[in-house]
């Protein structure tokens, strides 16, 4: 199976060079919104969502962001991310169908 994937993808990086691009974009945005939900928690006096952010980033930062109004701005990012790792995988998924 795994080698059926890198045959496909290999054989067609037109595709899987954009795909990659996106999919890396998505989860620079994603991790980035977490640590701007740390920074903003800490700023704020929020330690027990501050300090694991720093390590978990949007693991814990995206629920604080949903929590907290003041955290418009790493959510904005992390809800941006996300969708470029959507269209990344769905991109992915119709490319697997194509080749």
């Amino acid at each position: 199976m795994e080698q059926e994937i890198l045959k496909v993808f290999l054989a067609n990086q037109w595709l899987t060079i954009p795909i990659f691009i996106v999919l890396v974009i998505g989860i620079t945005l994603f991790w980035f919104g977490g640590l701007m939900a740390a920074l903003t928690a800490l700023g704020n006096n929020r330690w027990g969502w501050g300090l694991p952010s720093i390590i978990l980033g949007p693991i814990t930062g995206f629920p604080y962001s949903l929590i907290y109004k003041e955290a418009t701005y790493p959510k904005s990012l992390m809800i941006k991310g996300l969708l470029f790792l959507l269209a990344g995988l769905v991109l992915s998924l119709i490319a697997w169908a194509i080749a």
